[in-house]
């Protein structure tokens, strides 16, 4: 069952305050693949009128662990956060399932971070099951969220 706006409306809520006139943050939504951090990134974003960076669409193909182009991403973030002229910078929202290893390689913290969970998002295997393991590990990303969103079906 795809998710509702009263599905998003502790996120949207916990954030008002804090994207308020639009400042220069990072809004990051972390979680397991298939857990529908995209879907509430795009509604996120539409919601508050700022960008959404989907890092699938920067994965770099045929690997068994997640590697992204960060280069790239680094570009997108740095085009929003930091422009010369302050009155022109703006908040990004980023989604990842490994956003928090992502973040920290490009030498940047979110300003507040989501934790998404679906208990019936398919399970991963393999190589990329251990790199999320590894990840969940290393970062304990539930712990470190401010806000943590369950969705089901």
């Amino acid at each position: 069952m795809p998710q509702t706006e009263q599905d998003y409306a502790p996120a949207v809520e916990m954030l008002r305050p804090v994207l308020h006139n639009l400042p220069s943050k990072i809004v990051a939504i972390g979680g397991l693949p298939g857990v529908g951090k995209t879907t509430l990134g795009r509604y996120l974003a539409y919601s508050f009128n700022v960008s959404l960076i989907e890092t699938d669409l920067f994965l770099i193909p045929k690997q068994s662990v997640m590697i992204y182009r960060e280069d790239w991403i680094s570009q997108v973030i740095s085009s929003r956060l930091d422009r010369a002229d302050p009155e022109r910078r703006r908040p990004v929202i980023i989604e990842g399932s490994t956003i928090l290893r992502l973040l920290a390689s490009l030498g940047r913290k979110p300003d507040f971070f989501i934790q998404v969970f679906n208990d019936d998002a398919p399970e991963s295997s393999g190589a990329l099951a251990y790199d999320l393991a590894r990840y969940e590990a290393e970062f304990a990303p539930a712990k470190r969220a401010h806000l943590c969103l369950t969705f089901s079906a």
